[in-house]
């Protein structure tokens, strides 16, 4: 144990020796590359976004994926040639890296590295981009950032959850932002005295007069089921994905609206209880 700590020590005294050797002329110089390259990594970096949004058309979560990348090996070559300029020994510096790395592979951080390349994945896969509505694992929200490690979505409450990469990868992702358009499916329920061809043209008309809805593919009236006190009715008609939450909103308020101003019966649920007399 004393060998061991005499060779430490004599290896911290020849790295000390080697950093007070340095000159005042490496120090003004290691400043001046180090001042000059992050501003010319900062001018690149910019040149960089904008060339990838307007030329290449690069989706904006493979874009930010890109553009850390870069920027960390840029950072990281400036660093190195800063630590040259002062006589650091480079080689060593990067085999003390590649030993670090081997290390944590060594200690079987499989979850991370799975983290790692699952955002790789996502990225190339274009799964979802920024700014999507998506349902991840059975959390939905807007993704709002998705770095090498988590999928951050901000949900319809505010509060935002962070979903390793990971489970992304593992679970069924589902992106309601990637089609131009989406089916409104609406079931509505009336009674069994109704005439069904009445209760459907209701539900028509109301498709019909709002401006929003599609006329191609038309709307529809399935008869999807005879329930224990209602006669069930299904409206299906397509919208727009950016209309969606409020045109189905809407068209469930016009179609009570209608069905009460029609006199058509919508019935609640019911339990008839019989009392026996003992």
């Amino acid at each position: 144990m004393a060998d061991k700590v005499t060779v430490d020590l004599s290896s911290l005294g020849s790295y000390v020796d080697s950093v007070s050797s340095v000159s005042l002329e490496q120090v003004i110089a290691a400043l001046l590359v180090l001042i000059v390259g992050y501003l010319v990594i900062k001018v690149l970096m910019k040149q960089f976004g904008r060339i990838g949004e307007k030329n290449l058309n690069i989706p904006s979560l493979t874009m930010l994926q890109l553009t850390r990348a870069l920027k960390v090996l840029l950072y990281f070559v400036l660093i190195m040639a800063v630590l040259g300029i002062l006589g650091f020994d480079i080689d060593g510096i990067l085999i003390s890296i590649t030993a670090g790395i081997s290390i944590i592979l060594g200690f079987g951080l499989q979850d991370t590295i799975n983290n790692l390349a699952s955002g790789i994945w996502i990225s190339a896969s274009r799964a979802y981009d920024l700014e999507d509505e998506v349902t991840i694992a059975g959390e939905t929200g807007t993704v709002k950032n998705v770095s090498i490690m988590a999928t951050e979505l901000k949900k319809l409450d505010n509060t935002r959850v962070i979903i390793p990469n990971g489970k992304v990868w593992n679970s069924a992702i589902i992106n309601v932002t990637k089609m131009d358009k989406r089916l409104i499916v609406l079931d509505y329920g009336v009674s069994y005295d109704t005439n069904i061809n009445d209760a459907i043209k209701v539900a028509l008309d109301v498709a019909d007069s709002h401006p929003k809805l599609h006329k191609e593919p038309a709307p529809i009236v399935r008869f999807k089921e005879m329930a224990d006190s209602s006669i069930v009715l299904q409206l299906r008609v397509w919208v727009d994905t950016d209309d969606y939450y409020p045109v189905k909103s809407d068209v469930l308020k016009m179609l009570f609206e209608k069905l009460t101003e029609t006199g058509i019966n919508i019935p609640f649920p019911q339990v008839d209880v019989h009392m026996k007399e003992q």
